[in-house]
């Protein structure tokens, strides 16, 4: 399969449980990476959109790259903003949301560091 997929920052945020706010970083093959955010069908167990009611995509980049080049660029933009950290994912969460390891609580100037690295990669 040649797909080609574009890298996103999305927020996303919830009135119950902790964090209420956080930051996804992801890749996809739609067109639209709110269709990946809010995928709701019998083959996704836990869907973000069953966790967080209020979902954002705040920058992705228009140029689409092999699946291998975006998960290059996610990693990229993952390790750079986890910085020093063991992880990148920083919170307990019960369920294994989908997508979860590539989520981190809500912080301002690291969603503007991935920001940039979106730009970066236009």
């Amino acid at each position: 399969m040649n797909d080609l997929y574009k890298v996103y920052l999305a927020k996303l945020k919830r009135l119950e449980g902790n964090p209420k706010c956080v930051l996804k970083v992801g890749i996809t093959s739609s067109s639209d990476a709110m269709d990946r955010l809010t995928y709701d069908r019998v083959d996704e167990a836990y869907p973000i959109k069953r966790y967080f009611s209020d979902i954002k995509v705040m920058a992705s980049t228009k140029r689409r790259y092999s699946k291998i080049e975006a998960e290059a660029i996610e990693a990229f933009i993952m390790k750079r903003i986890q910085g020093i950290d063991p992880s990148f994912h920083n919170w307990y969460e019960k369920d294994p949301v989908s997508g979860i390891t590539e989520m981190r609580s809500w912080n301002y100037n690291e969603f503007l560091l991935g920001l940039q690295l979106i730009k970066e990669n236009l």
